[in-house]
């Protein structure tokens, strides 16, 4: 089912603007009214990307319409095909829910990391993914990153997700769904269990700080942190709890998919040279993040058999 934005509308209520989306839009259940202040918070420009999957028809992409695209990035399928392989997947400061299509009891999620991840896969299997935007998270999971299992950063479902969302997924497993099918049914699902965002504004003012300066090294001194009403130290700890990892990292993570992105624009020839100081420099973060260098990771294939 689309979405229809034409006929969204503003209220407001003790002082609030509200976003309120015409009913019909809807199944089940009624979506909260949702601050307007939250929704717009979330529109930085940062779209993030993984490598590309070389064989056909074993990777793919949909974006949701909003209202849903306010908090989710995109929603991804993996087909990995029979044998045994790896998939390099690399930093984005998303969280990710992934779902094993052919064991309901795999529903786990992956918070943000700072180095590659090389996923062990044994095929044949199909893995779906809800990739949300940053701090989008916190429409469907109210506690702290830090707080979901800060020993590792892979947590399961059942110990973070909502009940109700999780029922919504096993229902949507039980039935035979194309990939654009089951993320329109996603779609109604998530929307159903989307609750008010309240970051903290400190952190919101840091978010967009590094969206904004992408193309430099970020200023964490106490004079910059001063900007965003909050001193170097507090920023480390709110960094910590509610992005998963420190300041400092997800603002290089930020400046190396914004790189990425340029990089996979052709007529881009020197992508690095309005973000990092010089190419050596570009190469070495660029492989510290990816693996291997720019050249090559343009054109492997991050899904990959393992002998």
């Amino acid at each position: 089912m689309n979405i229809v934005t034409n006929d969204q509308t503003f209220h407001s209520f003790n002082g609030l603007n509200f976003y309120v989306f015409p009913q019909s839009c809807y199944t089940q259940r009624d979506l909260p009214l949702i601050p307007y202040d939250s929704v717009m918070l979330m529109d930085i420009n940062y779209q993030p990307m993984q490598g590309l999957v070389s064989q056909d028809n074993r990777y793919a992409t949909y974006v949701p319409a909003s209202p849903l695209s306010h908090w989710v990035q995109s929603f991804w399928q993996l087909n990995v095909p029979n044998g045994q392989h790896f998939y390099r997947s690399i930093p984005d400061n998303c969280v990710d829910v992934i779902i094993n299509l052919n064991r309901w009891d795999d529903i786990f999620i992956v918070t943000p990391y700072t180095l590659p991840i090389a996923f062990e896969l044994a095929g044949p299997e199909s893995y779906f993914g809800i990739r949300f935007r940053v701090l989008g998270h916190q429409s469907i999971v109210a506690a702290p990153i830090s707080e979901w299992q800060p020993e590792n950063k892979d947590s399961k479902s059942g110990d973070v997700l909502p009940v109700d969302l999780l029922n919504r997924i096993y229902d949507c497993l039980e039935l035979n769904l194309t990939f654009k099918q089951r993320c329109d049914y996603l779609t109604q699902a998530l929307l159903s269990q989307v609750q008010q965002i309240n970051p903290d504004p400190r952190l919101a003012k840091f978010v967009r700080y590094c969206c904004h300066h992408q193309g430099s090294n970020v200023d964490l001194t106490d004079k910059q942190c001063a900007q965003f009403g909050i001193s170097a130290r507090q920023l480390r700890r709110l960094s910590q709890l509610y992005l998963g990892v420190s300041p400092r990292e997800f603002a290089r993570v930020m400046r190396f998919q914004k790189v990425l992105r340029l990089m996979s624009n052709s007529s881009n020839t020197a992508p690095w040279l309005e973000h990092y100081y010089d190419q050596p420099h570009f190469i070495h973060e660029f492989k510290r993040l990816a693996g291997v260098n720019p050249s090559d990771f343009l054109k492997m294939s991050v899904l990959y058999n393992k002998d």
